[in-house]
């Protein structure tokens, strides 16, 4: 199995919030086959970016795609298609 890249993961994530709806860290988990921990920092650093909105409701978070996010998540599906292109990305 090869090794997906951070883009890669960063696009399922985007991909599943915008297809999905708003969902919890630990679905996210699943769709970016990642700990808990590690999808924590990764989604730290796109509330930063403000590609996602992470809400807090009672004992959990939700996790959610902002408009910026939507952006982005058009600009890495068009990358990424690129980068299958030139057999850089699977």
């Amino acid at each position: 199995m090869r090794k997906r890249s951070r883009a890669r993961i960063v696009y399922e994530i985007l991909y599943h919030l915008a297809y999905r709806g708003p969902t919890t860290i630990t679905d996210l988990t699943y769709v970016a086959r990642m700990p808990y921990d590690r999808l924590e920092n990764l989604l730290r650093e796109l509330e930063k970016k403000g590609l996602i909105s992470i809400a807090y409701e009672r004992a959990s978070k939700r996790v959610s795609i902002t408009e910026r996010g939507l952006k982005s998540l058009e600009d890495l599906e068009k990358a990424i298609k690129i980068l299958e292109k030139l057999g850089l990305e699977s």
